[in-house]
């Protein structure tokens, strides 16, 4: 029974780290190629949207050629994921910028951007994923 938590937890925790660590990627390409452009890094909030959509389905189909399989088998689980770790991910990104930006105000348009990347993300591979 313990064994099953633990495993459970560990491939949860695995398909988080997945989507932090892709929602990062996703940022630091965004500053780059704005920066590249010459541009404001600060984009309005429907562009903003649109690129947590974009890079959600092109990091979750990046990741399915690494990791075609889903690590939590069971359906349940598969939903589950799919509610939950997009909000863990999302408050743990909103928590890192701000511990970057030295603010401890809560941001809900940071957390937002990152909870719908993180969707997008985790539907993507739950669609596609074997």
């Amino acid at each position: 029974m313990l064994e099953a938590l633990l495993e459970v937890l560990f491939e949860f925790f695995g398909e988080l780290l997945l989507q932090v660590l892709a929602e990062g990627l996703g940022s630091a390409f965004k500053v780059a190629w704005l920066k590249l452009r010459h541009r404001n890094p600060e984009l309005s909030a429907p562009a903003e949207t649109l690129w947590s959509v974009f890079t959600g389905v092109v990091a979750g189909a990046l990741t399915l050629l690494f990791f075609p399989e889903l690590a939590l088998r069971q359906p349940w689980l598969q939903t589950l994921n799919l509610l939950l770790a997009p909000l863990a991910a999302g408050f743990l990104v909103e928590r890192i910028r701000a511990w970057r930006e030295t603010r401890s105000r809560f941001s809900v348009a940071s957390f937002g951007y990152a909870a719908l990347f993180g969707f997008v993300f985790a539907l993507t591979r739950y669609l596609f994923g074997q």
